[in-house]
């Protein structure tokens, strides 16, 4: 075999199909690895949202004041992060409070839908009570 400038004369190209063969395999797991954290991250601020809303709702007791907490708590947080986010507040018995936030993490990849990220957050009410 003929040696051109130290390679075989038969390897010609090899590197070009190799980062044919590659380069696609490589943006996937990249865009996948980002998405993944993406949707990882809508997580973090919707159960920051959830949180901040239970607070109000356990120390206000107004559900409307907890809603319109948890919804511009995550409007800061979260924004760009979360989308289409629901924050709803629902007593549990008579004692005790339910945050439910819910939304949908950013989307860079056209052909994967991040799922519906859900954070759910529950306590007790806070009550006053006199010294004895």
């Amino acid at each position: 075999m003929v040696r051109r400038r130290g390679r075989l004369h038969s390897e010609r190209g090899t590197s070009t199909i190799e980062l044919v063969i590659y380069a696609p395999i490589l943006m996937l797991s990249i865009f996948l690895t980002i998405q993944f954290s993406l949707i990882f991250l809508g997580n973090q601020a919707a159960a920051s949202a959830a949180r901040e809303a239970a607070r109000t709702a356990r120390t206000t007791l107004d559900r409307n004041a907890a809603e319109a907490a948890g919804s511009d708590y995550s409007a800061k947080i979260g924004n760009g992060i979360l989308e289409d986010v629901t924050v709803t507040v629902e007593p549990v018995g008579t004692q005790q409070v339910r945050v439910v936030v819910t939304g949908h993490a950013l989307k860079i990849t056209p052909f994967i839908d991040p799922p519906t990220v859900k954070q759910v957050v529950q306590g007790p009410l806070e009550e006053f009570r006199e010294d004895r």
